[in-house]
């Protein structure tokens, strides 16, 4: 038995070392990055464990500068009485301004119709009337120095039913419901909780449901929209319907089309000209959609943009940035929205992809979004899927390993209205159990193939349709099950058609970086991109540097293949690359490697977004 003296005196000192291990560990320690037994999914086919959130601000990632467009809008376009005007305001010196109106000619141009010169002065002026109806306009103006001072792109799309002072009411289907995706790049789960409380709280007044087992399933967002968008993973796609040449995407029968023959208005815009189908691709030879933003943002891009950051990624247009523009075009269809059904996909990809803090800035604008939609009505007809494509893929936070697990789990929400849980009881019983299970972009094209015809929701027919999903032996069950019906519970990575390098499900346990198969692991890396930019002459081979990370893959105890994630650093150029290659006899990788680093203006030499992440162009 111990003195009680000496008892006291071992509690004592317990105490420091607890308190001083406390206060060393919030100064210079790593916070828990994962919650040990609580699961976002916990499925006999996947359990994806919880994230910790930082409990202080990220320190190593400097706050984002407040930005906004340093020239003014000089000129902005006006319907009314069924006529579009150019209005002017803010001018504080006489200006000659030149006016070409355009039309699209393809993804790559636009065709000039019309040049029309007018005079501005510092006193009022009355608006301008240009032509009616859908209407492109570019206008720059000078001083009397010939100095410019307003440039920008300036389009037109009137109300339906112009002639009628108040809109129609909806005039819907027997049977219709209509469709509205919000897709913001790079945006987590993590993220989007992080850096959304206002539109967080607006959630909790319209019915929705948060689907925690969203997961990529490619490299980039074309690789993860086209699954959405056709069913297909974009290889198939591309093999299916895209000859050698490279041609356009007009043939490839993607969602929009299928939902035009089903009597819907079409709607597709982004706030960038480098869209998903336009950046380093063809493209469309036709207008894909009935309303297409695209045009506009190519006459940006090519004439009236300029940078507000230093790394030259965010862009303006006269007084307005990008996003604003893919704003206005939503605001100018409202309207339409009201009066018949529709589906429409817009994509914001500026800023919030290349800032950590970016995203916050972005809160306020998509609440004032969905509270004009529910105050205009349209919510009460429209399924709104709020998205994202993956996680941040690069900057310091991604070589966190909060962020490189984030990286795979894109934030999905779903808003829809009251009475489809009245009509379709056991559809939508379905649906918000599916937010528990894992969920890809191939579930959500066949969830929107259901949408275009709701009698598939009917009780009977969800029974019918659950009866012949579950007939199916395991390895035949489709790869794309509509949200409607019950996901598989023992559904995987595999059976969901997302690669391995993507699988959230797996566990990672860190391995010592100078172990011999780590090293060969490492070896086979590089020598895999290397062959990536082996046609391309320009590009320098890269060499192994260091193994920065190593971790074992646990892909479950009934598992026999062994895998490794690398983290590697090569010279030249420093690039830090992550792959995770699955050893047999041979090496074989489980996705693309991927480049978790920026690399800005090294791959100058190279036109290929596929390319340029590996390529190292020497001076």
């Amino acid at each position: 038995m111990f003195p009680r003296r000496l008892v006291w005196v071992f509690l004592a000192v317990c105490f420091m070392c607890l308190f001083n291990l406390e206060y060393l560990a919030n100064i210079f320690g790593k916070e828990p990055e994962v919650i040990f037994n609580r699961f976002l999914i916990n499925t006999p086919g996947c359990r994806v464990r919880v994230l910790a959130h930082p409990k202080k601000p990220v320190p190593f990632v400097e706050p984002i500068h407040v930005m906004g467009c340093s020239r003014p809008q000089l000129i902005s376009p006006l319907y009314e009485d069924d006529n579009n005007y150019l209005k002017a305001s803010n001018i504080e010196e006489d200006l000659q301004c030149k006016c070409w109106r355009m039309e699209r000619q393809d993804d790559r141009s636009n065709k000039y119709l019309q040049e029309r010169q007018f005079s501005l002065s510092r006193d009022e002026n009355e608006p301008i009337q240009v032509e009616c109806g859908h209407q492109m306009y570019r206008i720059q103006c000078r001083n009397n120095e010939n100095v410019v001072k307003y440039n920008d792109v300036i389009f037109f799309i009137p109300p339906p039913f112009e002639k009628e002072k108040t809109p129609r009411p909806f005039e819907k289907k027997p049977e219709s419901l209509s469709v509205m995706i919000l897709g913001i790049d790079s945006l987590s789960q993590m993220h989007f909780e992080r850096n959304f409380p206002h539109l967080t709280s607006f959630l909790d007044y319209v019915p929705h449901t948060f689907f925690l087992g969203y997961s990529r399933v490619g490299l980039d967002a074309y690789e993860n929209v086209v699954p959405l968008l056709s069913g297909l993973r974009s290889d198939e796609l591309e093999q299916r319907c895209l000859s050698a040449n490279k041609s356009t995407y007009d043939k490839c029968g993607l969602l929009w089309e299928k939902f035009k023959d089903a009597g819907y208005s079409t709607i597709y815009g982004e706030d960038t000209a480098k869209g998903i189908f336009t950046d380093e691709r063809a493209g469309f030879r036709k207008q894909p959609t009935d309303f297409y933003l695209h045009p506009v943002m190519l006459e940006m891009d090519k004439h009236t943009r300029y940078s507000i950051d230093a790394s030259e990624l965010i862009h303006c247009s006269g007084g307005r940035q990008f996003f604003d523009v893919l704003n206005d075009f939503i605001d100018k269809l409202s309207f339409y929205m009201q009066t018949a059904p529709f589906f429409s996909l817009f994509w914001h990809s500026q800023g919030v992809k290349d800032y950590y803090h970016y995203a916050r800035r972005l809160d306020v604008d998509y609440v004032k979004r969905l509270r004009r939609l529910l105050e205009m009505d349209i919510l009460d007809n429209t399924l709104v899927l709020l998205m994202s494509d993956y996680g941040l893929r690069s900057g310091k936070y991604r070589l966190t390993y909060s962020g490189m697990r984030e990286e795979s789990q894109p934030f999905l929400v779903a808003i829809y209205p009251d009475w489809l849980k009245a009509k379709y009881p056991f559809a939508m019983d379905n649906f918000k159990q599916n937010a528990h299970n894992l969920v890809t972009a191939f579930d959500l094209h066949a969830t929107l193939k259901d949408v275009m015809d709701l009698n598939l929701l009917q009780n009977q027919h969800v029974e019918n349709r659950t009866d012949i999903l579950r007939g199916y032996p395991p390895k035949k069950v489709p790869r794309g099950v509509s949200l409607f019906l019950p996901l598989p519970l023992k559904r995987n990575c595999d059976s969901a058609g997302i690669p391995s390098h993507y699988c959230p499900c797996t566990d990672l346990t860190e391995i010592p970086t100078d172990d011999g198969i780590v090293l060969r692991t490492a070896r086979f890396l590089i020598a895999s991109i290397n062959q990536i930019i082996g046609p391309h002459q320009k590009c320098q081979q890269l060499r192994l540097y260091k193994v920065m990370l190593a971790y074992f893959v646990d892909l479950g105890e009934s598992s026999f293949v062994y895998e490794l994630r690398l983290r590697v650093s090569t010279i030249p150029g420093d690039g830090l690359f992550e792959g995770t290659a699955r050893l047999t006899d041979t090496f074989h990788l489980t996705g693309p490697i991927t480049r978790v680093n920026e690399y800005r203006s090294q791959s100058f030499c190279v036109n290929e977004t596929s390319i340029k992440m590996y390529c190292y162009c020497p001076n």
